[in-house]
């Protein structure tokens, strides 16, 4: 089962004004090495609703897609990781690697599925039970930003780093993107093989950021990067630190 921390920032008094009844239903069908295919469905709202004006991540995005092919063509790299996705949203590729590891989480596979909009967590948890159960998954509000990071790693994960980061479609106003890698920065593992995987669109209406912009927010943060996937306007990255800024962060 999906655990929840009642002490989570997310909440606080909007928890207690419930959201309409979502008006979109979606469905996902998978395939898994590891077994049966993975059906996934999830609620939530057209793009235009009012409810995505200021909660954007209470409907879902182009970009997911090619994350979640991402996750299956590389499920065998999850297995025994400790994962974390930012900027949840409506929870498909978080809820695909919960189903993706199964069980695992018993040898010591967990997701950390988060996002930082109170309403958003709302939609999240709900799609999460209904796709239950799914023993690897934890979820938790996430602000980002260096401080809110390393408090979130103390409070609720341990005060362990992750091996892989992932999100798609999280970043369309130039001003979160120091954020963003800053988050990465204080969360991910300075192993080795640790990555943060981002699917990224170019061309998503009202985005004001470039590739130039998070390519260049990467590098000072001390990560370079590969492209996994590409295909029009969308790229799928994996950021990984450079060998001298893991030596000095370690």
């Amino acid at each position: 089962m999906a655990v929840y921390n009642d002490e989570d920032e997310a909440q606080n008094e909007e928890d207690d004004q419930p959201l309409p009844p979502p008006t979109e239903r979606h469905h996902f069908t998978y395939p898994n090495e590891g077994g049966d295919d993975i059906f996934i469905e999830l609620k939530g709202f057209e793009s235009e609703s009012e409810q995505t004006w200021t909660s954007t991540g209470l409907t879902l995005w182009r970009s997911s897609q090619y994350l979640c092919d991402y996750l299956v063509d590389n499920a065998q790299k999850l297995q025994d990781k400790r994962i974390l996705e930012l900027g949840s949203g409506l929870g498909r590729s978080g809820i695909l690697a919960g189903k993706l590891l199964g069980d695992s989480s018993e040898g010591g596979s967990n997701i950390y599925v988060t996002d930082g909009d109170s309403d958003t967590l709302l939609q999240l948890r709900a799609n999460i039970e209904l796709n239950g159960p799914l023993p690897a998954i934890r979820c938790h509000q996430l602000l980002w930003g260096s401080e809110t990071a390393q408090t979130f790693l103390k409070r609720h994960a341990s005060d362990k780093p992750f091996d892989i980061i992932f999100g798609s479609d999280l970043i369309y106003v130039e001003r979160v993107i120091s954020a963003l890698f800053d988050t990465v920065q204080a969360l991910l593992s300075t192993g080795p093989n640790a990555r943060f995987i981002m699917a990224h669109c170019c061309r998503r209406q009202g985005n004001e950021v470039d590739l130039e912009m998070v390519l260049a927010a990467a590098n000072r943060a001390g990560f370079e990067h590969s492209v996994a996937k590409e295909k029009d306007d969308i790229f799928v990255f994996v950021f990984q630190r450079r060998k001298d800024s893991a030596v000095a962060s370690s």
